[in-house]
């Protein structure tokens, strides 16, 4: 059911048909293609890309912090886990412990581009092998995946990056999954600054 695997912004996305790959009444999409060409377990979860904040809360109940993160540090490098309003619009492979997808809103211009054409999230994930380090050069990406992948859209280099941080909040209180280009101390002096 998979239309098309993109390789863009060195990162991958699927589109299903009829841009059903997020709500399609719980019709199953096979992710384990894309699972097993990026050599990842099967259990691993994708991240969801969203246009704003708008329709993030489409999708997810968001508590006062968790919107005031967004708010704050998107769009941008940070994904925050989000538990979703209703588990019957949203793909069972799609979803992780507690109800929650890794959401985040992206601010590089092909992705705000792309949902000027489409008004539904975007399955996302990194466009490297697992365990290998991130890609950075069009060249290389082309050279890596050019067999492997339907479409290719050069956004030429990107910079390097530690990739987005990664939080989820519990009881009121902030875990950092992954630290990338959102430092832990900066989103520590937010949340203290903003009591």
């Amino acid at each position: 059911n998979i239309e098309a695997r993109l390789a863009g912004i060195y990162g991958f996305s699927i589109f299903g048909k009829n841009h059903t790959f997020l709500i399609n009444d719980k019709k199953e999409i096979d992710y384990t293609k894309l699972n097993n060409f990026l050599k990842k377990f099967s259990k691993k979860k994708f991240s969801i890309l969203f246009k704003d904040i708008k329709m993030v809360k489409k999708f997810c109940k968001l508590n006062a912090i968790e919107k005031d993160l967004i708010m704050k540090f998107t769009p941008g490098p940070l994904s925050i886990l989000l538990k979703i309003k209703n588990t019957n619009l949203v793909l069972n492979s799609l979803i992780g412990e507690d109800s929650k997808i890794n959401c985040r809103i992206s601010s590089h211009p092909f992705v705000t581009n792309l949902f000027e054409l489409l008004d539904v999230p975007i399955v996302s994930t990194s466009a490297n092998l697992s365990r290998d380090k991130n890609i950075f050069s069009f060249k290389t990406i082309c050279s890596t995946f050019h067999n492997l992948v339907d479409i290719i859209i050069n956004a030429g280099d990107i910079k390097e990056s530690l990739g987005s941080t990664i939080v989820e909040i519990e009881n009121d209180g902030i875990k950092i999954i992954r630290e990338g280009d959102i430092k832990e101390k900066e989103i520590m002096v937010f949340l203290h600054g903003r009591n």
